[in-house]
């Protein structure tokens, strides 16, 4: 007979990751009843690394591709000797301190497995297996968008391919089997990049393959040799989406993103390799924030493909004409989401739900931390949803009807679609992050009321407006809130864009800058597409011309990633 718990909670969560245990803190907060259930031993979630390749985790040196800004929790700053991106065991030491602030981990059951999730009479029942029972008024999803690997290819474009074949999840650090072996990596998401950087150093020779091509960041911009390098996505405050909106493409800034990830302007997609263009405008596409990486096709051990035609054994032949032989391939081709335990009723497309996060029958089961953003964090539009989420359970929020519901739905749909119309759409969760999160924080109540701060301090008002975007600003409106948001915010400001430069970045959108550049670019395309171009580029007299045009990337943004 199976223990029950026999209470009815006011909410259970499923997964103890970094959403699962902000919706446990912001539920515990309004006095509800709540309990986390974790499969693991531990929270964390794929912070937690593991070495087991069974297990999906971070790898062995892993760091965060979001600055702190952008990622850390609203009312709990991260400590800054972890720095702008903090490596995986920092993110874990500052998830469990965390836990231990709000005293979170009584409200979580580790090591308990969901085995199945039924309703009845308007209650959730989940069923363990340990043979615990939970009942529960509201449901909520976090188990993270990590779990089933994407190795739909190995049935098809790779059946007939007889090398070592792989997926990146099972990869936690260099397999010392790869010794000097020519390796082919698939993928064009920062996963890639990691597996680069661990390769790299030990291989014969890697073919990066991104089929649909990919945009590119450096983690830092650095503009000038004597300036700091500064964090790229802190160029997110209120207004410098104001003046260079990153739903119209960044104007009058997309440049300085191309010159400081490969210090040059026509660096198309922060590249300018051919292989890799995808023609999606920019900030529309998946973003690639791990940009050094780029640094070792300059090296020539790193060979730039595009799109695979067939394979054959272990000869892989590309759209291109070319061919390589590669004796390992490693997939990084994602996931897929799997709810084994929910009922079928229950399992739907996520573009279904309602601002990606309500069932849009039932508002009792709800998903966190599944929107994805083409620049930014998961962790921060995860804090946004949950404490919307919770707000609504604890009555402090109203939800809209059926009707506005499933109007908003269909309008979320024809919105996004158009905004990644010529992306692959494999992501149907991808969202620009900074407008997702308004949108939700508008519904929570808890979108700032600049004018208001305007009112009661203009300096504190140009703070908050001026500084990089952090999820404190979202709490500007509580009073006891209010100053430690501040202090954060002058904080994250320190060594970003000044008022000058937002003018210098107005001037260059009003003289249409950018567009000029995506001129070039479109030339400079042609011309290394051009097959009596890629026989000029042989002459030496060319190559030390390139060597010339490359000497701002050498000594601005060549320190992440030298030859080994």
């Amino acid at each position: 007979m199976a223990n029950a718990v026999e209470e009815t909670l006011d909410l259970v969560i499923i997964g103890a990751g970094w959403s699962g245990l902000l919706a446990c803190k912001y539920a515990k907060e309004e006095n509800l009843q709540v309990r986390v259930l974790e499969t693991r031993d531990d929270l964390g979630g794929v912070w937690n690394f593991s070495p087991d390749p069974n297990v999906v985790t971070v790898m062995k040196n892993t760091c965060t591709t979001s600055s702190s800004s952008v990622t850390e929790i609203s009312d709990f700053p991260m400590p800054c000797k972890i720095g702008n991106f903090p490596k995986h065991s920092d993110i874990w030491e500052y998830l469990n301190s965390y836990a231990k602030k709000h005293d979170l981990r009584k409200k979580i059951h580790f090591n308990c497995r969901v085995s199945k999730i039924f309703k009845e009479n308007g209650v959730w029942i989940i069923c363990t297996e340990l043979n615990f029972t939970y009942y529960a008024k509201n449901l909520m999803i976090c188990t993270g968008v990590h779990q089933k690997a994407n190795r739909k290819l190995e049935e098809t474009l790779f059946k007939n391919y007889t090398g070592e074949l792989l997926h990146s999840g099972c990869l936690k650090e260099f397999r010392k089997e790869h010794q000097d072996l020519r390796i082919m990596v698939l993928g064009g998401g920062e996963t890639s990049s990691d597996v680069l950087d661990e390769w790299y150093p030990h291989v014969k020779s890697i073919v990066w393959c991104i089929p649909r091509g990919q945009h590119f960041f450096r983690k830092y911009a650095k503009l000038l040799p004597h300036r700091e390098p500064q964090a790229l996505d802190k160029a997110s405050s209120r207004a410098l989406k104001l003046i260079s909106p990153q739903t119209k493409g960044k104007p009058g800034l997309a440049w300085i993103c191309r010159w400081t990830t490969s210090g040059s302007l026509l660096a198309y997609e922060g590249h300018g390799i051919p292989e890799f263009r995808s023609n999606n405008q920019f900030f529309h596409a998946f973003i690639n924030k791990h940009a050094h990486v780029l640094d070792y096709i300059d090296y020539k051990k790193v060979i730039p493909k595009g799109p695979i035609d067939k394979v054959v054994e272990k000869k892989v032949f590309f759209a291109d004409g070319t061919s390589v032989e590669v004796d390992v391939i490693i997939q990084c081709t994602g996931y897929q989401v799997d709810f084994p335990f929910l009922p079928d009723a229950y399992k739907c497309n996520f573009s279904d739900l309602y601002k990606l996060v309500y069932d849009v029958n039932d508002t009792s089961l709800s998903y966190i931390g599944y929107a994805r953003p083409v620049i930014g964090s998961i962790p921060g539009m995860a804090e946004m949803t949950s404490r919307w989420v919770v707000r609504v359970i604890a009555g402090h929020v109203k939800l809209a009807t059926f009707e506005e519901r499933t109007r908003v739905i269909e309008e979320d749909k024809k919105y996004w679609e158009q905004y990644f119309q010529t992306t692959s759409r494999r992501i149907t969760t991808l969202v620009e992050a900074y407008t997702y999160i308004d949108s939700i924080a508008k519904l929570s109540n808890c979108y700032p009321d600049y004018w208001a701060l305007f009112k009661k301090s203009p300096k504190d008002f140009f703070t908050a407006y001026f500084a990089p975007y952090n999820g404190c600003c979202y709490r500007l409106n509580e009073p006891d809130h209010c100053e430690q948001a501040l202090n954060t915010l002058r904080h994250h400001s320190k060594g970003t864009i000044t008022p000058w430069n937002l003018l210098t970045i107005l001037f260059f959108r009003i003289i249409m800058f950018d567009w000029f550049c995506d001129i070039l670019c479109n030339i400079k395309y042609k011309m290394q597409t051009s097959p009596l171009i890629r026989y000029v580029q042989k002459w030496r007299v060319i190559r030390f011309l390139d060597y010339i045009w490359c000497t701002p990337k050498r000594l601005l943004f060549d320190n992440r990633s030298k030859p080994r």
